[in-house]
């Protein structure tokens, strides 16, 4: 599980055989997305999602779960943001994760990773009014088997490589 502007998109179009971003897989299941958006492209509809409704609540994170746990059972690793529907998945399935998130001196980098991903200035105005809020609730979270706040030029590849994980 991993907050905002740390790389989770990035490591998940890198290594699309053993990660996948189930924010992305969620947010395909909710929305009829034309094939040939970019992510760039996507990540610029956040907040304002363009799409027609495809499915809705509960129908909808039965669908994601179920295709988070057929992708779990081929290997993939699930990489999330840290959404209340997430947390519910890993919690009720009794996956021990990490969360990971910026430290409390990370305000304007985070700001600034979003601004290079293009995502929209309400977006980012929202997330850098609020990180002291999401830096406290994500420090004090108690579902996660491990907390691990990265800090300055760190993103999850690098991180996931601390933990000592095969890329293979």
């Amino acid at each position: 599980m991993a907050t905002p502007s740390c790389g989770k998109s990035y490591l998940c179009d890198k290594y699309p055989n053993l990660f996948v971003d189930a924010d992305e897989l969620r947010l395909k299941l909710k929305y009829e997305i034309p094939e040939n958006l970019s992510r760039q492209e996507m990540e610029s509809t956040k907040g304002e999602r363009p799409f027609p409704r495809r499915l809705h609540g509960d129908i909808l994170n039965e669908e994601v779960f179920k295709k988070l746990d057929e992708l779990r059972q081929k290997g993939i690793t699930i990489i999330a943001a840290p959404h209340p529907e997430m947390f519910e998945y890993f919690k009720s399935r009794n996956i021990a994760f990490c969360f990971v998130y910026p430290n409390k001196n990370m305000k304007e980098e985070i700001k600034r990773r979003m601004v290079e991903r293009n995502n929209p200035e309400s977006t980012i105005n929202s997330n850098y009014e609020n990180f002291e809020l999401f830096y406290e609730s994500n420090a004090k979270d108690t579902i996660a088997a491990v907390h691990y706040e990265f800090g300055e030029d760190e993103y999850l590849e690098d991180i996931i490589k601390k933990f000592g994980y095969n890329f293979k």
